[in-house]
């Protein structure tokens, strides 16, 4: 067989299988956005230094004074947030604290937490997130779960480090 020939076979099965790959990466992403993460995941997934994850928390940021007597824990950023979140209230760069605008990667793989898991703000959440999974039960079920919480305003964190937050 001429080395032309031989050639050209050899780029067509690497083409295909090129192909192959990214249309099964595209559809394990759309299988990931189906399917909720537990805390229980988002915890160890947390805890590991190797994975990139940023966790999005779409809550209020803080309570208004006539609120702040009644809220629960869940209800708001500021009162109990997971250690390392980043606040976007409802989704929504306007809404979203000055300090934390500069920390959200719309590239990275994203975890939605809403104050129970809300479908609908992850909906809106997802078209905006490349990569993005919901919690389960939202904050609601990370507080019940007893997982360890961070309280008061955003702070970005300090340049350096590394590791997981937990």
């Amino acid at each position: 067989m001429s080395p032309k020939i031989e050639r050209a076979i050899y780029i067509g099965i690497i083409a295909v299988l090129a192909l192959l790959v990214l249309s099964f990466g595209k559809k394990q992403v759309e299988l990931q956005k189906n399917l909720p993460l537990t805390v229980e995941q988002l915890y160890k997934k947390l805890g590991n230094p190797r994975i990139n994850l940023q966790v999005i928390d779409v809550r209020p940021y803080q309570p208004s004074e006539e609120e702040e007597d009644d809220a629960e824990d869940y209800q708001f950023y500021t009162l109990e947030h997971i250690p390392g979140s980043i606040p976007m209230p409802d989704c929504d760069l306007s809404k979203t604290p000055e300090d934390a605008k500069d920390h959200i990667n719309f590239y990275l793989p994203t975890v939605i937490v809403s104050e129970d898991g809300n479908p609908e703000i992850f909906k809106k959440c997802a078209q905006k997130f490349k990569i993005v999974q919901n919690v389960k039960g939202g904050m609601k079920a990370w507080l019940d779960a007893g997982y360890p919480t961070e309280e008061d305003e955003y702070v970005p964190p300090k340049a350096g480090g590394g590791g997981g937050c937990l």
